[in-house]
């Protein structure tokens, strides 16, 4: 065989696998011939299709070249011809391929109501997978949707890629942005109420301190991590490290709450309607303002100024407006042990630090700033009571 029939069938074979226009560049690429050689050698093949009556045809679409049925016999073999995918169905092959695993519910948030019928054609392509996942299904791609696109790597970032490009050759580019940058979110199990006051209920739970093989997956996954302030350092030390966004976390006080609920909206930006309601977030920001000054009104009643032993003590009595003085009664935490190894002295009034995890944050404060205010007029009164006492024994006395 000489090397002219060789690169004739290199050429060929090229134009077969396209299944779609190539150009003169690409088949010099492929080849390592001149445009003069390509462009002679597809004109000697579409002779040859063409002396030996082929139902195929090599056509030249001004400097791109295709394969494909002639026009005459397209309608007899439509029913075994495979299907080209629609541009919606595309679309929304796009978004499932750049986010999974994603459920069937949120890719139908997202591409609205006719996505359940692009779900269910893919699905029997061949070219996604569909797993139970509570009342949804969670949805990834297969290995014939690799082969499909012609992505040699399963890599994440090779899939996205090519997802965009597709996306976007679609007539995708006005939303291209909020497709293409979608933010994924993991918070830790303390913050999960954090989400609830936004209205967020697209989020992974996640233990980032000492996590599990599946917490390390779902790092590697989540673009924006919720967690409690002063761990973000360790985050590096993970295998692999944590590389997304990390938005610390206090809620010592409502109004730590109040910042915790703007921090994320000011993360998400114009993307918080696609995760929160901001009509929730608005009724639990106004209800956090509410309880802070009714605890404040209570703070008002409590004569005893305070002495704080930690610094959470002393951002609690900040936060509360109850005054300070050095000789004044010890407030400190309920732990004897602080979390870097720093004994604390136990005040003579204590409030809850909850170890625990899980819980209702505004339910935590609330106990947090009872205990404060309770514990300071329970010896308002005892003081109180003890002066009334000496009072009545000094007119006693001055009786006698």
């Amino acid at each position: 065989m000489t090397e002219e029939n060789t690169a004739k069938q290199i050429i060929e074979a090229a134009l077969f696998a396209a299944g779609s226009t190539v150009t003169v560049e690409t088949l010099m690429k492929i080849s390592g011939l001149s445009k003069k050689e390509i462009t002679r050698l597809v004109t000697e093949l579409r002779e040859d299709y063409a002396a030996r009556g082929s139902g195929i045809e090599i056509a030249d679409l001004a400097g791109r070249f295709v394969m494909q049925i002639k026009p005459e016999f397209a309608e007899k073999v439509k029913d075994v011809a495979p299907k080209e995918l629609t541009s919606p169905q595309l679309k929304t092959l796009s978004i499932i391929a750049y986010h999974q695993p994603i459920t069937k519910a949120e890719v139908v948030e997202m591409r609205g109501g006719n996505a359940y019928e692009h779900i269910n054609e893919l699905h029997e392509r061949g070219l996604i997978d569909l797993k139970p996942h509570g009342r949804t299904k969670m949805m990834t791609t297969t290995k014939l949707f690799a082969e499909y696109f012609g992505i040699a790597s399963n890599d994440s970032a090779d899939v996205r890629n090519k997802m965009v490009e597709i996306y976007r050759a679609q007539g995708g580019q006005s939303d291209i942005s909020s497709f293409g940058f979608r933010k994924r979110l993991a918070v830790t199990e303390m913050y999960e109420s954090v989400m609830r006051m936004c209205g967020i209920t697209n989020y992974k739970v996640v233990n980032p301190y000492q996590p599990s093989e599946n917490d390390l997956k779902i790092l590697e996954e989540t673009d924006i991590l919720i967690m409690a302030k002063g761990y973000a350092d360790k985050l590096q030390d993970l295998n692999p490290p944590y590389g997304g966004t990390v938005l610390e976390m206090s809620s010592t006080t409502f109004s730590d709450l109040i910042e915790d609920i703007r921090m994320i909206e000011k993360e998400l930006g114009e993307d918080f309607t696609r995760f929160g309601k901001l009509s929730k977030k608005e009724e639990n920001l106004n209800d956090l303002k509410e309880l802070l000054e009714i605890y404040r009104n209570k703070a008002l009643m409590v004569k005893s100024k305070a002495s704080p032993a930690t610094e959470m003590s002393a951002k609690l009595l900040g936060e509360l407006g109850i005054g300070l003085a050095v000789d004044g009664i010890v407030v400190s935490p309920d732990y004897g042990t602080s979390s870097g190894g720093k004994k604390v002295k136990k005040g003579e009034v204590t409030f809850p630090t909850h170890k625990n995890q899980s819980g209702n944050l505004i339910k935590r404060v609330c106990e947090k700033y009872d205990a404060v205010i309770g514990g300071l007029r329970e010896i308002d009164k005892s003081e109180k009571a003890g002066k009334k006492e000496k009072k009545q024994e000094a007119e006693n006395a001055s009786e006698e």
